[in-house]
């Protein structure tokens, strides 16, 4: 993990949110959260962020014009959507990931830990 990695959660659901966050924080990641796309924007423009977890449905309609703003903010961050859908419509490739809602926390953490370190890299 790079030193002080910090994480940007965005759920409208927040016991889902609040799970996540202990998950992240447990594992050592400094963890900023987020219950909508308005919100979730003003955290990352005040903060450094090494990585941005949103779910795919954020309120009635999804996260796509969130990271499309995420994206022309900083094209390289590493963003990780989260889905109960067993696949996203559009391909997901670095910087951008998929996670399966289902998936347990150790999966969760192995797939930021790699996606953090990968944009590392560049």
């Amino acid at each position: 993990m790079l030193a002080h990695s910090t994480i940007l959660c965005i759920d409208d659901e927040e016991l889902a949110l609040s799970l996540r966050k202990q998950v992240l924080e447990s594992a050592g990641y400094s963890v900023f959260t987020a219950t909508n796309a308005i919100q979730g924007l003003e955290v990352f423009k005040a903060n450094s962020i090494n990585l941005v977890i949103t779910d795919h449905l954020l309120g009635a309609g999804t996260g796509d014009a969130f990271v499309t703003e995420l994206r022309q903010l900083s094209p390289n961050l590493p963003i990780m959507r989260l889905s109960g859908e067993t696949t996203l419509h559009d391909p997901v490739e670095p910087p951008d990931y998929y996670l399966h809602k289902l998936e347990g926390p150790k999966e969760m953490i192995n797939e930021v830990r790699s996606a953090i370190l990968f944009s590392g890299r560049r």
